[in-house]
């Protein structure tokens, strides 16, 4: 007896699943989109980084001009991966909807939202940049697009904070916190309290030691934070700490894309 073909892909759709063939496909295509852009980030990090440092040690002007057109390309080919990352972002927040948790649903539904606001108009800024709109205010949209991103930068910081506190809460609960065995009591308030605090930051260390997936995204979310607030003059730092930051963030970004277990899920 001839053995049935398996059917795989799109010959066989989930029953009861959301998202049909056309849908999975466009997910496939945008986590392979968002690793090539991550590493055009990095790249472009990395030559703001390289730049800084060739201008503290007195590098040449054609060697310097040279990685500032190079980071340019890098921007608008990011820009060009990012196209249609808005409907993406709209489906996350869609989905977020349905959280049981009222406070992880409110902080990723808003991130969602923000991020869509932010790439449409990323998509808005390389239409500009590209020539498609010649006559476009570049750097209005930009200080737009950097508010949205920062923005969902800070609700992001604000779940990683969250995490960590369930993530205490229940560390106490399991009778895992190091108050115990401290040594006698200390007496004085001052002491105490140095005391109480290094108790709090060594079971805080310990919590994130043992979840590796939030200690990257608490990571990967304060180093971008740098980015935008530096674009929105909000907090000035030198080139040398925006590329460190973004370069970082971008190799913590692709970690999680190569190893997907380390990516915080909801």
């Amino acid at each position: 007896m001839r053995r049935s073909r398996r059917r795989t892909g799109s010959d066989a759709a989930v029953p009861g699943s959301v998202p049909g063939p056309a849908m999975e496909a466009w997910v496939r295509f945008s986590a392979q989109s968002q690793a090539r852009e991550r590493l055009l980030r990095a790249a472009q990090y990395a030559c703001v980084l390289a730049g800084a440092a060739l201008s503290r040690s007195g590098g040449s002007s054609g060697t310097l001009s040279r990685l500032q057109h190079l980071e340019a390309h890098l921007s608008l080919g990011r820009k060009l991966l990012r196209l249609g990352g808005s409907a993406e972002a709209l489906g996350g927040a869609q989905r977020s909807l349905h959280l049981p948790d009222p406070v992880l649903r409110f902080c990723l539904t808003l991130s969602h939202l923000n991020r869509a606001l932010f790439l449409a108009c990323d998509n808005v800024l390389w239409a500009g940049r590209s020539g498609v709109l010649p006559g476009l205010a570049t750097d209005k949209w930009s200080q737009r697009a950097f508010r949205y991103y920062l923005f969902a930068l800070l609700v992001n910081l604000s779940r990683d904070a969250y995490e960590v506190r369930l993530l205490l809460e229940a560390a106490r609960r399991r009778g895992r916190s190091p108050e115990s065995s401290a040594g006698p009591r200390a007496e004085g308030r001052v002491q105490r309290l140095r005391l109480q605090l290094q108790l709090q930051l060594r079971l805080l260390l310990q919590v994130l030691r043992d979840n590796p997936p939030l200690l990257l995204d608490l990571l990967r979310n304060a180093c971008d934070l740098v980015i935008p607030l530096e674009r929105l003059g909000l907090c000035r730092s030198s080139p040398a700490v925006v590329g460190f930051c973004g370069l970082s963030s971008s190799v913590l970004s692709i970690l999680t894309i190569l190893h997907p277990w380390l990516k915080l899920k909801p």
